[in-house]
């Protein structure tokens, strides 16, 4: 089915994806001056590139701005990150990302802080279009501002200091803050409003998400090709948000093999069951994988895992995607499902590893996935 594949990217030729239209939710929000937290966070368009509606998520009515913005925290149900994420309002101005003005300058000192900052601003337009995307977070209504000031100081990491102020390129500071132990979701907001880099530009949100997992997860992969083997086959497993996650690794060679299997009723795949499969050995990933960036959000935490215990191996994820998943609430539901199914796992034999393929009524081995 198409709209599995597609998740919202227009393949079909629609101007609007008919099943990202029907969530519509009324927040009130009045033209005006306001005074408010930013978790901190940001936001990021894209269309319209090079200039396009940037600024910052504003925390309306929640006592812990911080944790609205901390998807390795959240638990529940679709509704409860709908819930929350329903209160952050998504102020917009017109920026050109190859330009920086004192707007965009006071965006990335609100970003770059590591706890919420008290923001000033005028409410110009409410435009009331909740962003719902496969990759990015729910964000309630957008809003036109202008005349955004900072009022309270904030709280930027000498090492964040040091890469934006010494002329490193991106993807060397990249790889500096996530060595240096700061999430994946800071970095990406980093990288999204122009603060890695030798030239200074802003990069669409959708964009840097997957382009921070990339560039994380080609440089884990030269530092594991080295490696030994795994002695032995393990099972990892884990569930959340309507999201089932099993994972293989098995000795050998560093391959990674993404099946996702929609369920009927499941959010793109309302009809029929859709399955996906993507996969690469140890040589960069030349072409974007057809699961979209769930594909590079699975991987990241792998790789990771890889790592930390200095082995490497044949690696097989199965996302399950069932009926309890029926909005899209973006691709940390991927990243932290596998990371957290990598905290517990079990020795198997071989026979499990043909089961699990089996059980999705795919006739392959783990080899015949092992394709750039």
């Amino acid at each position: 089915m198409i709209c599995a594949k597609c998740k919202g990217r227009l393949l079909c030729g629609r101007k609007k994806c008919p099943f990202l239209v029907k969530f519509r939710f009324r927040r009130n929000v009045e033209v005006g001056e306001i005074e408010r937290p930013t978790p901190p966070s940001v936001f990021v368009g894209r269309i319209g590139y090079p200039k396009v509606f940037a600024g910052p998520l504003i925390a309306m009515d929640y006592d812990d701005p911080e944790f609205l913005d901390s998807p390795w925290l959240w638990k529940g149900s679709v509704e409860d990150v709908m819930a929350l994420r329903m209160s952050l309002v998504r102020g917009m101005k017109v920026c050109d990302v190859r330009k920086e003005d004192g707007f965009v300058e006071t965006l990335r000192e609100a970003v770059a802080s590591i706890r919420h900052v008290e923001i000033e601003c005028g409410i110009v337009k409410v435009v009331e279009k909740p962003v719902f995307d496969d990759i990015l977070q729910p964000m309630g209504v957008s809003a036109k501002i202008d005349g955004l000031k900072l009022i309270e100081n904030p709280k930027i990491p000498k090492k964040v200091e040091k890469v934006w102020n010494d002329e490193m390129k991106a993807v060397e500071g990249v790889g500096y803050l996530f060595d240096s132990g700061f999430s994946t979701y800071y970095i990406q907001k980093l990288f999204s409003v122009g603060i890695l880099g030798i030239e200074r530009r802003m990069v669409p949100t959708r964009w840097s998400i997957t382009a921070v997992h990339d560039l994380l997860g080609e440089s884990l992969k030269r530092e594991i090709a080295g490696f030994e083997s795994v002695n032995d086959s393990m099972l990892f497993s884990y569930e959340h948000f309507g999201n089932r996650f099993k994972i293989l690794i098995t000795p050998g060679e560093f391959s990674f093999n993404l099946i996702e299997v929609w369920r009927k009723g499941s959010f793109w795949s309302p009809k029929s069951d859709w399955i996906g499969i993507d996969s690469e050995t140890i040589r960069r990933k030349k072409r974007y994988s057809d699961l979209g960036g769930g594909y590079y959000a699975a991987r990241l935490p792998v790789l990771e895992f890889l790592r930390r215990i200095g082995r490497k191996g044949r690696v097989f994820v199965v996302r399950e995607i069932t009926p309890e998943y029926y909005a899209p609430l973006g691709v940390w539901v991927v990243e932290e499902g596998v990371r957290r199914a990598l905290e517990r796992g079990k020795k198997v034999d071989e026979e499990v590893v043909g089961g699990i393929l089996r059980s999705f009524e795919i006739q392959a081995t783990l080899s015949d996935f092992c394709r750039e």
